[in-house]
């Protein structure tokens, strides 16, 4: 969305290797539509158009896709020449069985059904495929009131006999679910209440449209996904369940989300399972809800992830839905099952009063949800537990919006001389009234959402303080930067791997204090951070300062992610230091980047990684973690 990546030429062979990944389609890229006829003239085949959001997807002979690719991308740049990216599904096998819907409880939907069902909501279950016969799902199936199952297209909206939906994994009409993902899912949202089988959905009302975007191997390639976006919003649905994720971000995919919100839809994404607040898409863009998952106890499931870009969470494990199969299943688990129960809460909340926006519908769910922390995490989302029932009754006016108390979860850039500061974390939206200061300076507040506000930046004066207030309240007070350049902090570390964790504070990396982030770590540590909004200048540093405390020594080795190498984690870390450590030492050191725009992914995204040994009581503290760039 903010910064190209640049990839270099030199790498995209080794980045095509499906041993190395990025999984990438073999055949297909995703170009600019003004490029078809030079695809064309290289050996390819346009095999869809997609004249909503100016792209196509061109199909390629084997053999000749990635040499096509190096000529296009050279030429044209990779916002207008897209790989094919997949994505995973967020499903994790591996959770305890247990029967009940206890998810029903968590969410208080049970004293939300109480209020009343009000009209069905249209939801875009886009996944492996839903089994539309299932004896719980097939009277809540969305029917295209404009097709006949005739072989022609009596809508004329480019799809023929989609009468449920379509399957733009093998381009047909039948959106059957093979992978068994898709159904569980869609039961979640919209299983049948009051038949006297099985199971019913949080919104057991609305209407599942039954969107195949995946190939029957459970991979969702982005040439797949971006049609059934588009075709989703074009047909009626109000909100997207999506229960997959990558790591890696593309234009065209951008683009069409962004499509699908101007059309009025509410996406919904599930975070993903890899236990990290490394930001994971399509449930980190900004117009999107991304969904963590909770565990029976109520706090962070241990695969979920997690972060300042995860909005709410919901239940993921042991969760009783339907199954493609036409029976039923009490083990359902993963940031996939926890999509779609947030999904279902936006269609019965919606149901109640069907004038409202997406954009509303999203801040009621969110400002009436439930703080949540665990201490592996801090506070995971950015709003906490979905309260279906609160929620429920904002929209049917029984209630107020809660007023959530405003709070700052990173900032970046940090206030340079030129251009624009997003200072992200919630409360800013509504009637609240903003205002950012350097000394008596008051900063210009060019956008402002209940997420984030946008200043535009000015000369740095003295005093250097920089204050946050919000309806005149001191929410933030930090220090202005003193280093030359545009610096971008640490937004957020997570620990990993035999280490305690590190709770996210920002503010603790902003300046050499010595009251930093602190870890214990033990023998293969890793710590893994991320800077967000970053810029690429023509030299960019890693500025870097920390304590070893305790008693017992070890090794450090200081990596940043190359992007050009492949999304993240297919890809590989580029090493700035390898060292060895121990107790006692206090190292303050300025790193140069190497090739810093291949650091930087599309969402100007950089990550961090810390790791090494450990022998004896050995910890961390990070002092001032930050990028500066020139």
């Amino acid at each position: 969305m903010f910064f190209a990546l640049s990839l270099a030429l030199a790498t995209i062979p080794d980045l095509l290797r499906e041993a190395t990944a990025p999984p990438v389609h073999p055949n297909n890229l995703i170009l600019k539509s003004e490029l078809a006829v030079e695809a064309e003239f290289l050996g390819g085949r346009i095999s869809r158009t997609m004249p909503e959001i100016g792209y196509c997807v061109a199909e390629f002979p084997a053999g000749i896709k990635n040499q096509s690719y190096e000529q296009l991308v050279a030429k044209h740049g990779p916002m207008d020449v897209c790989l094919d990216f997949r994505k995973r599904l967020a499903y994790n096998p591996n959770d305890p069985l247990s029967g009940g819907a206890w998810h029903f409880d968590a969410i208080q939907a049970r004293q939300a059904w109480d209020l009343g069902f009000g009209n069905p909501i249209v939801v875009a279950v886009l996944d492996t495929g839903v089994n539309t016969a299932h004896p719980d799902l097939v009277n809540n199936v969305w029917v295209n009131p404009g097709e006949t199952m005739n072989g022609v297209d009596d809508d004329s909206n480019g799809y023929v006999d989609d009468i449920n939906g379509y399957d733009f994994g093998y381009n047909d009409p039948v959106p059957n679910d093979v992978y068994g993902h898709g159904t569980p899912c869609a039961g979640l949202v919209a299983a049948t209440m009051d038949n006297n089988i099985g199971s019913c959905g949080v919104a057991p009302r609305a209407k599942i449209m039954a969107i195949k975007a995946c190939l029957d191997s459970g991979y969702f390639y982005d040439s797949s996904t971006i049609p059934a976006y588009i075709y989703a919003a074009n047909n009626g649905a109000k909100i997207f369940s999506m229960s997959y994720f990558a790591d890696g971000v593309s234009a065209a995919e951008k683009v069409a989300m962004d499509y699908a919100v101007a059309q009025g839809v509410l996406p919904i994404a599930a975070a993903g399972n890899d236990a990290t607040n490394l930001r994971h898409y399509p449930a980190a863009y900004d117009n999107v809800m991304g969904v963590a998952a909770l565990g029976n106890t109520t706090q962070r499931a241990g695969f979920s992830n997690f972060g300042a870009w995860v909005d709410v969470a919901t239940p993921g494990v042991s969760l009783r839905t339907t199954s493609a199969g036409g029976g039923y299943t009490n083990s359902f688990a993963g940031t996939s099952g926890a999509c779609p129960v947030a999904a279902g809460t936006a269609a019965f909340v919606w149901a109640q009063n069907p004038a409202l926006t997406a954009s509303q519908v999203r801040a009621i769910i969110e400002d009436s949800a439930t703080p949540v922390a665990s201490v592996s995490a801090g506070e995971f989302a950015n709003y906490g537990r979905v309260n279906a029932l609160l929620a429920t009754q904002v929209a049917k006016g029984l209630a107020a919006q809660p007023n959530r108390t405003p709070f700052v979860r990173w900032i970046s850039p940090y206030f340079p001389t030129e251009g624009t500061t997003r200072i992200a974390g919630r409360g800013f939206g509504g009637s609240n009234t903003v205002q950012v200061t350097q000394g008596s300076t008051v900063l210009a507040v060019v956008a402002k959402t209940r997420d984030y506000i946008e200043v535009r930046n000015g000369p740095r004066v003295s005093p250097s303080e920089i204050t946050i207030r919000v309806n005149g309240v001191p929410i933030m007070q930090a220090p202005r930067p003193t280093t030359g350049g545009t610096m971008f902090p640490l937004a957020e570390l997570t620990a990993r791997v035999n280490a305690t964790a590190i709770y996210p504070n920002f503010p603790a990396t902003l300046r050499i204090d010595r009251a930093g982030l602190e870890s214990t770590l033990t023998d293969g540590y890793r710590l893994e951070g991320n800077f967000t909004r970053v810029a690429a200048g023509a030299k960019m540093n890693l500025h870097f300062t920390r304590q070893y405390l305790g008693t017992g020594s070890g090794t450090e080795v200081v990596q940043i992610y190359d992007w050009s190498t492949a999304s993240y984690p297919y890809g590989s870390f580029v090493t700035l230091s390898t060292r060895s450590v121990n107790a006692g030492m206090n190292l303050r050191d300025e790193f140069t980047i190497p090739n810093p725009a291949n650091m930087i992914d599309p969402e100007g995204t950089v990550i961090l990684r810390i790791s090494g040994s450990v022998t004896g009581d050995l910890r961390v503290r990070l002092d001032q973690v930050a990028l500066v760039s020139r």
